[in-house]
């Protein structure tokens, strides 16, 4: 095989695990359960508006991620509307991993240092999604 088709398949690989992350953590929200991202938001917000931006986040992620996938056979046909649905997905992600893993309950700044490779682990399994919907088609 040459390089390019193996770049071609991970990059093949890489979209559909993002669009199926998304849209799973979509349906999921809009279930009332939800995803890393959601359960930020609920950290931040409670009561009705938590319930609301979860499930505008919910529906966000699912479009989001259905996107991602019929990009992959229609190419960029969605266009403007596509990216700006996914910059929201990336900034309410950064916004979970600071919120989540420096100042949540297993935080850096609150207990994580005394189980230091733990939440290490799982800040590193955070970047690494950030940087999968980075670097997917948006």
């Amino acid at each position: 095989m040459s390089k390019n088709s193996d770049l071609r398949i991970l990059s093949i690989i890489a979209n559909v695990s993002v669009s199926l992350m998304l849209a799973v953590g979509g349906i999921w929200a809009l279930q009332g359960g939800g995803d890393f991202g959601c359960r930020a938001i609920k950290s931040i917000f409670s009561g009705d508006l938590a319930k609301i931006l979860v499930l505008v986040f919910g529906g966000i992620e699912l479009l989001s991620g259905i996107f991602i996938l019929l990009q992959l056979f229609i190419g960029d046909r969605i266009g403007t509307f596509s990216k700006i649905l996914k910059l929201i997905v990336v900034i309410v992600w950064i916004a979970a991993i600071v919120v989540s893993d420096f100042f949540g309950s297993k935080g850096l700044f609150n207990g994580g240092v005394s189980n230091f490779l733990s939440w290490l682990h799982t800040l590193a399994t955070h970047l690494i999604i950030l940087v999968a919907l980075l670097i997917t088609r948006s």
